[in-house]
């Protein structure tokens, strides 16, 4: 009768470390996937355009970078966050409320700001910027992102 308890525990500590050691199966990749495939498409978490190849991705890439540099785009993406930071430090819930929408507003100002620099630095780009908008949108959509379903269960399937 005391050998049962101790043999049960072994067991099962056992089978803890084993299921520690095991990778997650939405983390592991798979093991004949070219590089950059698996978890973030990029191997970095990049944002993936769906029906843009790789090249365009990085020409896009490269645009969004150079864009972020302009001082008009540097100073919106200063009020976005300082807007940002506003938010968090409201105290009441309508401070935070509206901390949050002039967020909102900011971020959105900040993205068709740095879209339209990409479009006119590089006029090829439009119909990636088009579709990077659209998969932006998208993104959201599924309530799975922040901020979404506070205080609601989750829908049953």
């Amino acid at each position: 009768m005391k050998l049962k308890f101790p043999l049960l525990l072994a067991l099962i500590t056992t089978a803890g470390l084993i299921a520690a050691d095991a990778p997650a199966s939405g983390d592991a990749k798979k093991p004949d996937a070219p590089k950059g495939e698996g978890k973030g498409g990029k191997g970095k978490g990049g944002f993936q355009i769906p029906g843009v190849s790789a090249e365009d991705m990085q020409k896009f890439s490269d645009a969004r970078k150079a864009a972020m540099e302009e001082p008009e785009i540097k100073k919106l993406a200063e009020a976005a966050a300082a807007a940002k930071n506003k938010g968090a430090e409201a105290k009441d819930d309508d401070a935070k409320k509206a901390a949050r929408e002039e967020g909102m507003k900011a971020y959105k100002a900040l993205g068709e700001a740095v879209n339209a620099a990409i479009v006119k630095a590089h006029p090829e780009l439009a119909e990636v910027v088009k579709k990077a908008q659209e998969a932006q949108a998208n993104r959201g959509k599924g309530g799975e992102g922040k901020g979404k379903g506070k205080g609601e269960a989750p829908a049953a399937k």
